[in-house]
């Protein structure tokens, strides 16, 4: 059967991990290439994007985009993996709060911030995943890592739990989130609970449920796989056609004005989403400035073979 290209939306249950997720799905599709745009804890439930085919390829650029949350941090507990599902490991009490105070501590969380990776995590360390050496009962030292919180904000406050809306950039841990709030709250924190509502430009409205993909026949299952020219729609376009287009795909630049790309001016480093005649997209560019002056639009990522 002929391999399809695009994302799928998946609504991920609780209680399995992503990886397990693009496994199913990749049997589901009758895909060879499948991938997550960016993993979600078993906890945690929503917006599970996944790259078939040819998108793979574009799946570090789907993931520098951001990803919005809504959660709720128990107060007053701390365990080792920062979740509901590990174990208690340290008990505080909870100073008196009021939503302006959380709301005070919150701001300090925006903008970019430093991470220690949590040792439940998939970060390696000398060859190991962090969360195999904490199963085996070790800690090692982890460096903070530099991350960037767009926005964060209280929803609701109903002691010991406090709802949160999320919105961060790639590699934010959330459970370390909630374990540092705690902490600048002045008592302990653990994720309590966790819904990713929008990632890499795709929401909860397109996702579909996995009993619900089971339940389909392979080619509604397919039509459900958003094509690629339908994805990352905020970037300029460029059309190539007839003998640019194979230009393009064997990996050589073209010369380009703002006109061409429909903008009021070029930004060194932007992308360029790169399509055909038939509006499928070729490659993903990146515009660079020669010494003379010149703007040039480089295939960065080609999705095609001559």
């Amino acid at each position: 059967m002929e391999d399809i290209t695009g994302v799928i939306v998946i609504n991920k249950p609780e209680g399995i991990t992503s990886t397990k997720v693009v496994e199913k799905v990749r049997k589901l599709l009758k895909v060879k290439k499948a991938g997550h745009l960016g993993t979600l804890d078993p906890m945690a439930t929503g917006v599970l994007p996944i790259a078939v085919g040819r998108a793979t390829k574009l799946s570090s650029v789907f993931m520098e985009r951001s990803k919005e949350y809504v959660g709720r941090i128990k107060l007053g507990i701390l365990t080792d993996t920062y979740d509901r599902e590990g174990k208690i490991i340290d008990e505080k009490p909870i100073p008196p709060l009021s939503e302006e105070k959380i709301s005070e501590v919150l701001k300090s969380f925006e903008g970019e911030i430093e991470q220690i990776p949590p040792m439940y995590s998939a970060k390696r360390y000398k060859g190991k995943r962090l969360y195999q050496l904490a199963r085996e009962g070790k800690e090692v030292e982890r460096q903070p890592k530099k991350v960037f919180v767009e926005e964060i904000r209280l929803i609701d406050f109903h002691p010991p739990f406090i709802k949160l809306y999320i919105r961060a950039g790639k590699g934010v841990y959330i459970r370390a989130l909630a374990k540092d709030i705690g902490e600048a709250l002045g008592t302990a924190g653990t994720l309590w609970d966790l819904v990713r509502t929008s990632a890499c430009g795709f929401t909860l409205d397109q996702a579909v449920g996995l009993e619900e993909l089971e339940g389909m026949e392979l080619e509604e299952r397919r039509k459900l796989v958003i094509p690629l020219s339908d994805t990352l729609t905020d970037l300029p376009v460029l059309k190539v056609v007839g003998r640019l287009r194979w230009w393009i795909i064997v990996g050589n630049s073209v010369v380009i004005t703002p006109k061409e790309l429909g903008v009021d001016e070029l930004k060194e480093g932007e992308y360029v989403k790169i399509v055909d005649e038939n509006n499928d997209f070729v490659a993903l560019g990146v515009i660079k400035r020669t010494s003379d002056g010149r703007w040039l639009c480089h295939p960065d990522k080609v999705l095609y073979t001559a």
